[in-house]
């Protein structure tokens, strides 16, 4: 293992915050090449202690053939086909290696960069296409390849703002996925009219961005965001309007 690079830090970092939970499924055409070493320098590891907090599992689809290719199914298939465009290499996919990180909540993003350097260490082994659990979203090995060692942290791609609604909806719910990474709720502003959908995307992009830095936010508070006061609650899911975000959330009120 190379010389390691220094960890993300959290300049906005406030103690209360919940366990930092990150999960990626890897897919691969048959097993994983055994001769590539795992390199800090190569691939973005920030320390040796960052690689302990990293679980992998390797799993083949003849454990649970059901299981597995409900990966490519349904509404993940869905989502899939829009990221990928070409679907061809999940579903060739023989096997899936799991990247499972669970942390006490912490004033670095370590536990980020070493989920995203053990990917694209398999991916040097032979691993295709990569689903981050957290946001619901593919990515193509190539892609996370291309990612240089020492890159900054970026929002956009550990945290997915997304604009739910009905093709014919004059309104939409604008809500992340992605923020259990980094012990913090979701958020979610219900009734956004279409005209509207860009500038409260960005609010929660913006709100986004101070959680993922460490702020912690509650149900009862009020922020400030680019001179909009935004009042928070606990979101309370019904079976109609249920996101499945498997996260705490906060309603933000405009």
């Amino acid at each position: 293992m190379s010389t390691s690079i220094p960890s993300w830090p959290r300049p906005g970092f406030q103690p209360g915050g919940q366990p930092n939970a990150f999960q990626l499924f890897c897919f691969s055409t048959g097993p994983l090449k055994s001769d590539v070493p795992m390199s800090a320098g190569r691939f973005g590891l920030p320390s040796p202690e960052a690689m302990q907090q990293v679980e992998v599992r390797e799993l083949t689809r003849e454990m649970d053939s059901a299981w597995f290719d409900g990966f490519r199914s349904g509404s993940l298939r869905a989502i899939a086909t829009q990221a990928l465009g070409d679907v061809s290499a999940l579903d060739s996919a023989t096997q899936l290696t799991a990247v499972l990180i669970s942390r006490a909540d912490a004033p670095d993003l370590s536990h980020l960069q070493a989920g995203w350097a053990v990917a694209q260490w398999l991916v040097a082994r032979g691993v295709t296409v990569i689903l981050d659990a957290q946001t619901n979203r593919f990515w193509k090995g190539a892609e996370v390849a291309d990612w240089p060692a020492t890159r900054p942290f970026a929002l956009s791609s550990d945290v997915n703002i997304v604009v739910e609604a009905e093709p014919t909806a004059p309104s939409a719910t604008i809500h992340t996925r992605g923020m259990q990474k980094f012990g913090r709720p979701d958020l979610v502003v219900r009734d956004v009219p279409g005209e509207q959908w860009d500038a409260v995307a960005g609010l929660v992009r913006a709100l986004a961005g101070q959680l993922a830095n460490g702020v912690v936010l509650r149900a009862g508070d009020r922020v400030n965001i680019d001179g909009k006061s935004l009042t928070l609650s606990s979101f309370k899911p019904t079976p109609e309007t249920d996101l499945h975000l498997n996260n705490e959330a906060l309603l933000v009120t405009l």
